[in-house]
Order: C-alpha cells, then structure tokens, then sequence
C-alpha cells in the first residue's frame, strides 16, 4: 500500500477546510494578553486561560467596529473560526464579535474614554467657563424634527430679544457623533453665537451613544464659546456632560439656564429705568416747587434800579481811568522836565547823588502808577462781570420779562397805572411784543406799602419799590 505524500500547502489547506466544517462559530473565553494593533488596523492578541493559550486576529474591516480598546488583562468572550495560518503554521482564531466580560461594551467603552480624558484634563474644573452675562445669540446643536428643540424653544420665547441659531445634527444611529462634532465646530467658529448648547432627548444607553464618542468630546472643549450639555433625562450621564462648561439635566433646563441670564439682566434693566423715573419725577417737582416760589419774588422789580447803579459805577470807573491818564502825562510831562534841566546843570552835580536820587525817584512813582492802573483795571473787569450777571438779558434770559408803557417809562409794578387801550410794550430774552390793555376791574391799591421781603439778589430790602438807594462811596 502506498502512502500518500503532502506538500506542506497541501496539508495545510487540508486542515483549514477539517476546521471551517467543524469548528467555525466557536465562542471561546479568555484573558487578553499581548493585545497589538497593526498598521493596516489588523488587532492580533493572546487569549489565555490557566492552562492554555490561542493565538487570535480580528481583522481591521472587524476592528473598526469595536465599540470598547482592547486590553491586556481585559476578560473577553471571542467569536470566530479555527484556522491554521499558514506562513508560521500555528493554529489561530480568526476573531468576528469580541464581548467583554462582566460588563457591556458600551459601559467598558464608556469608563475607557472617561479615564482618558480625565487624565488630559479635559473634565478640570478650572477649564470650567461661566456663561456670558447677556447671550444675545444661542446656538443649539441637536435634530431640527426632534421634541427637544421644540422644548428648548417653547423656553426661549420668554426673552424675544435673544437670537437662536439652529445647527441640524443626527442625534442618533451611524455617523451621528460626526454630525454633532461639525455642528458644534461650525457655531463655534462662526462667531455669531454666544453660547452653545448641545442637546437631545432621552433614550437608552445606545440611543445617546453619539454624546459618549470622543470626536462630540474633542468639539466642546475645543469650543471657543461656552458649551451647554442637556442630553438625555436627569439619571442619564454622558461624556458630553463632563467635558460641557455646564450641564443641565434635560434639554429644557438647558434653556432655563440661559433664559435665566438674560431675565436677569432684564429685570435689571427694568429696576433701574424705574429708578431714573423715579428721580426725574423727584427732581422735577422740587424744581417746580423752586419756579413757585421766585414768582413772587420782588427782586425781579427792582433789577433795573440795580442795572442803572451798576451802569453808574461803570461810568465812573470809566471816568477815573481817563483822568488818571490824564495826570500820568501831567507826571511824565513833569518828569521829562526835570530830566532837562539835570541835563543843563553843571557835570560835577549831574555826576553826582543828585541824579541817582532822581532816577530811583522817577522809578519809584512809575512803579507807584503802575500798581494803580492795574487796580484800576482789576476794578473795572470785576464791575464789568458783575453786570453780565446782573444785566436784564441774563435775567431775561431765565424765563422773566420786563413790561413799560408804549410811550416808555419805568417798569410796570401795578396795574392801576394802566388804563384800558393803553399800548404796552413787553420785553423778552428775545425781542419784544406789544399787547393793548383790555378793559376790567381794576384791583384796589393797598393804602399801605408791603412789607419788607427777600430780593432776588439775596438779603431783605430797606426802602419801599422805586426808591433810590443812598449813594455809594467813590472808588
């Protein structure tokens, strides 16, 4: 009997077909060790127990899909077929599903990423931004058909003036997590919102698996404006809610939260345009209550009489400057005649104490003349000034008037001068007018002259109205 000769391939091939009849669909336990990725994102590793070990590879087109990283150490159950590779001739499990065990795959992927990106830092509180004081626009990243968007705007209605930019991402299924990082992207780079809020109903764990993806987790902390998590119910948490400057427990306490600011600075607004009013109205009576009072002032009647006393001053001052010019020419014209006859006396006496004395005199009585035309002149600028406050058109100017008869005269201070059809000539801040006196009842004139009271001008008058007051001392 002859016997067959193998190739090496031969018997190889052999084997493989024996192992995918009989042992394809195996599930085997075991314990993770030398866990490696390859570059073309081939997985291969060591499934071990206490007594033996497999060597097994998940190819990339497999790995991909794995939900959790795979670990030394990691309990897994694998679910592959047998076969022999044939470049080392070692038998091996070509791996198709990996589950570990004693925990989901979702949870284990879950702890993973949160344990790394709590280790970058990326969970720190001082990272943490508050939200802006007055978010005038709000961007909102979620599904434009789902209930939470219709939540979150119910909310928003109560500050109109807010702005709300709606970025459509699909919140759940396959290529969800990319849509919500670009959405988040796109707003935050736009630099038309203030505030971002990422938000999505409740679910299951799967159901909120986008918001547990580490490229959602890149894009809010890398957000250039502060992030708002309202994923899910309040018992749900997700990667999202710790990476988010702050996290609301549903979508509609996520809009709570930033209406809250803006009602805030509402209210304050508000406070305090009551406020302003408030004082107006304060500052308005008292000044009203200031006009009242001066209406009955008789400082008003008496201001001509005072103009006229100003103006008289004025003229007298005006008539010293000349006459004091006059005698410094007198005094100069008298000085260069002391300076001739210096010049004719002897030279001996010229040279001598005798002119000195002269000189230090002459420069004394010019200094002595000098001090007294800048007093002078001080005198007259201050008299000057004091009747631009006094003059009639700075009075006027506050809102009173001056009336006299047509035919002119001193200002009217009571009206039984005036008789019906009389032409009266009343003078404004600016201009005139003239009014006919209308025929009536004339008051009847008190016997007897009113009481001393405060003028305009502060202090209380001693003559009666019209009386000219004594006459001041010279300057």
């Amino acid at each position: 009997m002859s016997r067959r000769i193998w190739t090496v391939s031969e018997l190889v091939g052999e084997l493989n077909a024996i192992l995918e009849q009989g042992f394809s669909g195996l599930a085997v336990d075991g314990e993770v060790t030398n866990a490696s990725l390859s570059g073309r994102g081939h997985l291969y590793f060591t499934l071990k127990d206490g007594a033996a070990a497999l060597d097994c590879v998940m190819w990339g087109s497999r790995a991909e899909r794995l939900r959790f990283r795979l670990e030394d150490g990691l309990a897994v159950r694998a679910v592959g077929s047998l076969t022999v590779y044939p470049q080392r001739g070692r038998l091996q499990l070509v791996v198709d599903a990996l589950e570990p065990q004693g925990v989901g795959a979702l949870q284990l992927a879950f702890e993973q990423l949160k344990q790394r990106l709590a280790a970058e830092g990326l969970f720190a509180p001082e990272r943490k931004r508050p939200l802006p004081l007055f978010p005038r626009r709000i961007g909102i990243v979620t599904s434009r058909t789902g209930a939470a968007l219709r939540d979150m705007l119910k909310v928003l209605q109560r500050v109109p003036f807010a702005e709300v930019v709606v970025a459509h991402a699909q919140v759940q299924g396959e290529g969800a997590a990319e849509q919500v990082a670009v959405a988040v992207d796109r707003l935050g780079d736009s630099g038309r919102v203030d505030v971002v809020v990422v938000a999505r109903g409740g679910g299951s764990l799967e159901d909120l698996w986008a918001f547990n993806e580490e490229p959602v987790a890149r894009a809010i902390a890398a957000c250039p404006v502060p992030v708002v998590s309202g994923v899910g119910h309040e018992t749900d948490v997700t990667i999202a809610d710790f990476v988010a400057d702050l996290r609301a427990a549903t979508p509609t306490q996520a809009a709570e939260l930033v209406a809250e600011r803006l009602e805030g600075c509402a209210r304050r607004v508000e406070d305090a345009a009551q406020r302003l009013a408030r004082d107006l109205r304060r500052h308005l009576g008292l000044a009203r209550a200031r006009l009242a009072g001066l209406e009955g002032s008789s400082g008003l009647a008496r201001l001509p009489q005072r103009l006229r006393l100003v103006a008289a001053r004025l003229d007298r001052a005006e008539r010293l400057e000349t006459v004091l010019h006059s005698r410094l020419e007198r005094v100069r014209a008298r000085v260069a005649a002391a300076e001739a006859g210096l010049r004719r006396l002897p030279g001996r006496v010229a040279a001598g104490g005798h002119r000195r004395l002269l000189e230090s005199r002459r420069e004394l009585l010019v200094q002595l003349m000098r001090g007294r035309l800048d007093r002078l002149a001080r005198a007259i600028a201050a008299s000057e000034r004091a009747l631009g406050h006094l003059g009639p058109l700075a009075v006027l100017e506050r809102g009173y008037s001056i009336t006299t008869l047509a035919e002119g005269g001193a200002p009217l201070r009571d009206p039984s001068r005036v008789r019906p059809g009389q032409v009266l000539s009343t003078r404004l801040a600016r201009g005139e007018l003239r009014s006919v006196a209308a025929p009536g009842a004339r008051p009847p004139r008190s016997p007897q002259a009113p009481p001393a009271q405060g003028t305009l001008f502060g202090g209380e008058s001693g003559h009666a109205p019209g009386a000219t007051p004594p006459a001041e001392e010279d300057p």
